[in-house]
């Protein structure tokens, strides 16, 4: 009987094991089915035109300039809060107005063609209890809010965006929650796929956001305030078998989601971890040409994320030398990779914190003018990270200041 169970531990302790810690594999089956409810759309019903030789590098270009609505279907329930309230009304939880018309139709006059819509999906999928279904509520007030977007003549990307952080799953020291994970990803991103799998080419996937790395090894609602385990090496190798996930899950979905382009985020979405790295593989995809590449920029980080003073660094207050400059265009080079493979790239989110007092910063403006330019000078897609801060969108909507206004209503 001693015996017998101590056999059983040991395989109980062997199961729970994901690899030896030399191991650069991340040893998790993608492959398990799932089975969703059909969610396809009641709006569009049929494949709508789309654009079959378009290259991703050549989307780029018609992208544009682009902006976040920030702050807005990303806002979060909390934990084990309730899934059922009215879809709209999580929008206002981080202090933005729900999603209207004129939102998008301000972006469109301020000179923006495409908008980022970052999507918190599990406000209405109750996931803590093992549910992976996506209420129809929310892939209905979803699917209107990306309408209104398509209305007002933007490019549409929409994604999974941090989403309580249920990411750490994947890096989970226990089995089962590593198996949840990939059940729960494929479930979603099935039900997103099905919904809108008539859309036209206009409308664009994205993976995720920063989590494909270090967001692995989040905390989660189920692991105890631990973090997860995987290595660099096994971040990387997740990352990798995560995006090949999501390209295989929306091309099985088939119609115009046979050929959509598709949005990877880098590892971390950070540019030195992603370009030039033989540890980032860009998946497979049985389309061609339809695979582009999201990195973010926010650089200096004590510039462009700093309000005020943290524990981790003193606020910079101005931007603008020769040599920042120089820095500036050296990071942005290093992506010019990924365009001579035949991937677009797409700068998901940049931007300048406000000061604590809510005001610019000296140099926000050049900036800001100077990404536009490096985006121009290697062809990529910038897409401005704003929540109500630059880009009001509470009585008049628009740009508050001239200067900022000026940045981007001069460009094509």
């Amino acid at each position: 009987m001693k015996k017998t169970v101590l056999i059983m531990i040991f395989s109980i302790l062997i199961n729970n094991m994901i690899f030896s810690a030399s191991s650069s594999l991340y040893e998790q089956d993608f492959s398990v089915k799932v089975i969703v409810p059909s969610t396809e759309s009641k709006l569009v019903t049929s494949p709508q035109p789309f654009e079959k030789e378009l290259t991703s590098v050549e989307l780029t270009k018609k992208m544009g300039n682009g902006i976040n609505l920030g702050n807005t279907l990303e806002a979060f329930r909390g934990y084990n809060q309730s899934t059922k309230r009215n879809a709209s009304s999580y929008e206002t939880l981080w202090g933005q107005p729900e999603a209207q018309p004129r939102h998008f139709e301000g972006f469109a006059r301020a000179g923006f063609k495409s908008v980022r819509i970052p999507i918190a999906w599990t406000n209405m999928m109750d996931y803590e209890h093992g549910n992976f279904t996506i209420e129809s509520e929310m892939l209905d007030r979803v699917e209107e809010v990306v309408n209104m977007a398509l209305d007002a003549g933007l490019y549409v990307i929409i994604n999974d965006h941090w989403d309580g952080g249920w990411w750490g799953l994947f890096g989970s020291a226990d089995k089962s929650h590593r198996e949840m994970a990939v059940k729960m990803y494929k479930s979603m991103w099935l039900q997103i796929a099905n919904r809108f799998k008539h859309y036209s080419d206009k409308l664009i996937f994205e993976g995720g956001n920063e989590e494909h790395g270090d967001g692995f090894n989040l905390e989660t609602v189920f692991s105890n305030k631990k973090k997860g385990i995987l290595t660099e090496n096994q971040k990387y190798d997740c990352a990798n078998q995560v995006n090949q996930c999501f390209v295989d899950v929306i091309r099985s979905t088939g119609s115009n989601n046979q050929y959509r382009f598709l949005l990877i985020p880098g590892f971390n979405t950070d540019i030195d971890k992603t370009s030039h790295q033989s540890r980032f593989v860009m998946p497979k995809d049985s389309a061609t040409n339809k695979l582009m590449i999201s990195v973010h920029y926010y650089t200096p980080s004590d510039y462009c994320i700093l309000s005020e003073d943290a524990s981790w660094a003193k606020v910079k207050m101005n931007w603008g030398s020769d040599n920042e400059k120089k820095v500036m265009a050296t990071n942005f080079e290093k992506m010019k990779e990924f365009v001579d493979k035949g991937y677009g790239v797409v700068i998901g989110e940049y931007g300048v914190a406000l000061t604590k007092n809510y005001k610019k910063k000296d140099g926000t403006v050049e900036w800001l003018s100077c990404v536009l330019e490096n985006c121009d000078k290697f062809n990529y897609c910038p897409m401005l990270w704003d929540c109500s801060s630059l880009f009001s969108r509470t009585g008049r909507v628009g740009f508050k200041e001239p200067d900022v206004a000026a940045i981007y209503i001069n460009r094509d």
